[in-house]
């Protein structure tokens, strides 16, 4: 294969032919390998010759900077004195004290110089690892519009160069790192020990290296200044994220619906380019997940949660996420088998849990509900909206109206939001337990908590003034009710009897016709 890459043969091209090809290259002795995003030079420098790139280094010795370096180090680690304040009397016996064995200034100089590249600073160390599938990471860590390259380094041909860490930790042991110190401060490997990687495979290799052998960015920048590392190499991937969050911050405060989805369309915007420029983002695919769901968008929605549980098999919201996305489209058995993996990995979610009653509600397995609604309010005893889904279930589906109004109660007791509709979803308990005057107290409650928008408490009520044969307040009921109609789809009524026909055998009893009028309409 020939070191440079070929776009009519990039399609071809599979991350088995780049591993093929990495491992038949090594396969004559001992390598080291280096990862770089761009195929733009063959020289293999290290951070402190790049920084002196513009000055004729036949005339200047890069070892001299270095030692240079290392003595104004040594100064702030304390193997060396600060003398410039000092009187000169005392100085050799601050340098007696302050000085390192002969035998040990080689091993206490490559320490310090580890330490410096470690935290980002420039060096005359260049990185190497020892395990290619690394290197691969590196080199397409990014630049994913461009072709990067793994340099394969047999050792054999630079031993005097090499630097082992002693007792490696963090990124160092992560990344198998081994470092080469070069006397010019460079080193130009064998053109034919160069393996391209095409950039249309860059994004394709990191999903492989995080699925199949574990490697990705929290793995190879496995501590704090790893991560600030790493933040400066995706660092527009991750402005493009807060961005999106901006934006979807926005829109979840928003009260009109065309701005809501205007700011949340702007934040797909950003989240996607962000998975442009990081391809392994589990955390740009979630929130895009997320924001299709605010836009009712739920295949979109899964597709973008399917990518993430792809690259974070364990996480729990992934699976909450999708499987109410499922739900959404009515597709049950997916929703609850997503919903039962998020409680997998993390049991104590009340959420979860929660969602789970409602999907069982939605296929009439009430007992499940309940038993789902049971398990989150364990979890979070005050948790509102669990206590009022399990009592409209124990009223409506079970008829247990003495436990339906105990809960409805809790809710009420805890002054949650929207507590005008737990006062009307408890009138209606009291109403078909046969309270009707606590039932009128509870509508008459809730219409006097949100009188602008009441029209559903009005029916509710001047059904139980139908049930105390008042005819007149359950007409002048009915009357405001109409006129301050929006939606009536959440009618009592029209869940309990079929027709005013119905009503009346029931009941017993012959509505006025101007009342029966009425609640035809309903």
């Amino acid at each position: 294969m020939s070191n440079q890459s070929s776009t009519s043969n990039d399609k071809q091209l599979t991350i088995y032919d780049i591993i093929r090809e990495i491992e038949e290259k090594s396969a004559d002795g001992d390598y080291i390998f280096r990862g770089e995003r761009q195929n733009i030079d063959r020289k293999v420098s290290s951070t402190l010759y790049r920084d002196f790139d513009d000055i004729d280094m036949r005339e200047f010795d890069i070892e001299v900077v270095q030692k240079e370096m290392l003595n104004g180090a040594k100064k702030h680690t304390g193997h060396l004195p600060h003398t410039g304040d000092i009187p000169p009397d005392f100085r050799p016996i601050l340098a007696k004290m302050f000085s390192v064995r002969e035998e040990d200034t080689a091993e206490v100089d490559f320490e310090i110089l580890t330490e410096i590249q470690h935290y980002g600073g420039k060096t005359n160390l260049i990185d190497f690892t020892t395990d290619y599938l690394v290197a691969l990471f590196f080199a397409c860590d990014g630049h994913h519009d461009k072709d990067g390259r793994l340099i394969l380094q047999k050792t054999d041909e630079i031993k005097d160069m090499l630097r082992y860490p002693r007792n490696p930790r963090h990124r160092v042991a992560g990344q198998k790192s081994i470092f080469v110190r070069s006397p010019k401060g460079y080193i130009e490997p064998n053109k034919d020990n160069i393996v391209i990687i095409p950039a249309t495979l860059k994004k394709l290799t990191l999903r492989h290296l995080r699925k199949y052998h574990g490697i990705f960015t929290e793995t190879i920048y496995n501590d704090l200044y790893g991560f600030i590392r790493s933040q400066d190499t995706h660092a527009g991937a991750n402005t493009e994220i807060y961005k999106g969050l901006a934006c979807k911050n926005r829109g979840d405060k928003a009260e009109i619906q065309e701005e809501k989805q205007k700011e949340y369309e702007e934040a797909i915007k950003h989240y996607t380019k962000a998975i442009e420029l990081k391809p392994d983002s589990a955390e740009a695919y979630y929130h895009l997940g997320v924001a299709y769901f605010h836009l009712d968008d739920f295949d979109s929605a899964i597709t973008n949660f399917a990518e993430m549980i792809k690259l974070e098999p364990n996480e729990a919201n992934a699976y909450l996420w999708r499987g109410w996305a499922y739900k959404h489209e009515d597709n049950f058995d997916e929703a609850i088998e997503d919903h039962n993996k998020a409680i997998a990995l993390k049991p104590d979610n009340p959420d979860a849990y929660f969602n789970l009653g409602v999907i069982y509600n939605q296929k009439e397995d009430f007992d499940l509900a309940i038993e789902n609604f049971t398990e989150a309010i364990a979890r979070n005893p005050n948790f509102a909206e669990a206590y009022n889904h399990r009592a409209v279930v124990l009223r409506d589906k079970q008829g247990n109206y003495e436990l339906a109004i105990e809960d409805f109660t809790k809710v009420i007791d805890m002054n949650s939001d929207n507590v005008d509709e737990i006062y009307n979803n408890r009138g209606i308990a009291y109403r078909k337990k046969g309270d009707y005057e606590r039932a009128l107290e509870d509508h008459t409650k809730a219409i006097e908590l949100k009188p602008d928008s009441a029209q559903i408490y009005y029916y509710n009520r001047s059904i139980v003034w139908l049930f105390r044969k008042e005819w007149e307040k359950a007409k002048d009921d009915l009357i405001t009710a109409r006129e301050k109609q929006e939606d009536i789809n959440r009618i009592e009524f029209r869940k309990d009897y079929e027709s005013v026909s119905d009503f009346e055998q029931k009941h017993e009893t012959k509505l006025p016709e101007d009342i029966a009028a009425m609640l035809t309409l309903l």
